[in-house]
């Protein structure tokens, strides 16, 4: 049996790590040992976070707190810092563990895009903004459970995966098993949460609500990651077209994905083939008809379904961005690090109303 995991959140402020802290809140192996920012250092974590008041008393704080983090068998740092900065304070943070001597004992989980993407040059092209890490990135295993789950077992550093990118795979992957092939189109809506806490006028409420638009049409960041995950069992036998859009909820992730077969089909019989290959991977339900927001959302669930037609197929997944789609997803994936059962502090129901 696995002993205690500490961990600790870098960037503790922002909506992925205050779901991250409630999620612990009902892990029992898990102690956080520290939570860290740049803007909010001394304030207390449940004033930042409301939610959590009754459940945690610490103070956020400038740096790692490593005696307590590494005083545990086992130890994660999981970074919710942004894009350009989460890399290199991991790169720094595994550094700072080798002195400790706690180098092997470290696992650690970006929730950024620093390290999703191995192509250098299509890292260079879609975050332009961050440094580009070689040997960080050499390590790093893309964080998709359902795709990887024994690589990320064996990992050191995981890049979580984007949580658009988690809808589509979720949804396309069975596909490509299929023999799909051509233009695989892929629309993706998704609510204001993902876009992060700041402001922005995208995401303002007086802005958002009563709206509908997309945004990054064919030059979404995620496009690659989609188009990495899926390109490793098709090869180039598919081409993604990829749209996001900004739908008036404040969270949630529905995936539409648009697809031909080499053989005509029909719904019950694909239904099968994805019942089949989600078969052991407990969070994604396959369902009858349409998923719906409501029933994923606050959970770490994603629920598909499928519709086909000839040879014409389409798949619908709907997720929670900031728990399946983020905060989830890396519980799930420091679960498998550290040698616990995947469903561990997450195997809870959405929060639909009745």
């Amino acid at each position: 049996m696995p002993g205690e995991v500490h961990v600790a959140i870098l960037g503790g402020t922002g909506y992925g790590a205050g779901e991250m802290l409630r999620l612990l809140t009902q892990h029992a192996g898990v102690r956080v040992a520290g939570v860290t920012t740049t803007s909010q250092v001394g304030e207390r974590v449940d004033r930042v976070h409301p939610h959590l008041r009754g459940f945690y008393d610490l103070r956020l704080e400038a740096k790692v707190p490593w005696a307590r983090l590494l005083d545990a068998p086992q130890a994660v740092l999981v970074s919710g810092l942004p894009s350009g900065a989460s890399g290199a304070a991991i790169e720094s943070a595994l550094t700072v563990a080798a002195e400790y001597g706690a180098a092997e004992r470290l696992r650690v989980i970006d929730l950024s895009g620093d390290l999703r993407l191995r192509d250098l040059r299509r890292h260079r092209e879609h975050y332009p903004e961050t440094p580009s890490l070689e040997a960080l990135r050499g390590q790093a295993v893309y964080g998709l459970a359902e795709l990887n789950r024994e690589a990320i077992a064996g990992a050191r550093v995981v890049a979580n995966p984007g949580c658009l990118a988690t809808a589509a795979i979720l949804a396309a992957a069975p596909l490509i098993r299929l023999g799909a092939s051509g233009v695989l189109a892929v629309d993706t809506k998704t609510g204001s949460s993902g876009s992060g806490r700041q402001l922005k006028e995208t995401t303002h409420h007086p802005t958002r609500h009563a709206d509908f638009r997309a945004y990054k049409a064919l030059a979404h960041q995620h496009e690659p990651e989609i188009a990495q995950a899926l390109s490793d069992e098709a090869g180039d036998r598919v081409q993604l077209s990829f749209v996001a859009q900004s739908m008036d909820a404040a969270r949630g992730i529905f995936a539409t994905v648009h697809a031909t077969l080499p053989a005509e089909t029909d719904a019950a019989r694909l239904r099968a083939e994805y019942e089949r290959y989600y078969a052991d991977r407990p969070f994604v339900r396959v369902v009858s008809g349409s998923p719906a927001l409501q029933d994923v959302v606050g959970s770490n669930f994603c629920d598909v379904g499928v519709a086909a037609r000839g040879r014409q197929v389409i798949v619908m997944a709907a997720l929670d961005n900031l728990v399946k789609g983020m905060a989830g997803a890396a519980i799930q994936n420091m679960n498998l690090m550290c040698g616990l059962d995947e469903r561990t502090g997450l195997w809870a129901p959405s929060l639909r109303p009745v």
